[in-house]
């Protein structure tokens, strides 16, 4: 992949091959043509809107996160004893709060042992029928 292509998009690719979805279990469950998905290796950048629906898809969200200089000062002074007292930076409390706040490490325990998942190469052959999300699976009963 081109070092031109986001940290988005290289991450669109890694969850799909992680999750072992082809680009048409893709396009069937996010609504983004293949053609396009398939584009964002080379050619096109993502739309925001595509972006989210694919990301979606895959099972994130894609959050926009305020830089630690970006904050009102009445919130960093809020937030300082909490830096503090946890001996973080204030950039490493606000990654904090936003993974508590977006609920990551329940919805994705890889993160917390990222040596469990074993990611599988983009193009490897299915050995089980396609996979169906989580968030997908309460849809079906």
């Amino acid at each position: 992949m081109p070092d031109r292509v986001g940290p988005h998009v290289k991450l669109v690719f890694a969850e799909m091959a992680r999750l072992r979805f082809t680009y048409d279990e893709t396009e069937e469950g996010s609504g983004v043509r293949r053609a396009s998905i398939k584009a964002w290796r080379r050619k096109n950048k993502p739309g925001l809107e595509s972006l989210e629906a694919v990301l979606g898809f895959l099972g994130w969200d894609f959050v926009a996160v305020p830089r630690a200089k970006a904050l009102p000062e009445e919130v960093r002074a809020e937030l300082q004893p909490i830096a503090d007292k946890l001996g973080l930076t204030m950039t490493q409390t606000i990654t904090a709060l936003i993974e508590i706040v977006t609920d990551i490490h329940e919805r994705f325990p890889f993160l917390r042992e990222p040596t469990a998942i074993k990611p599988a190469p983009l193009g490897a052959k299915r050995k089980r029928p396609p996979a169906v999300h989580p968030d997908q699976f309460a849809l079906l009963n």
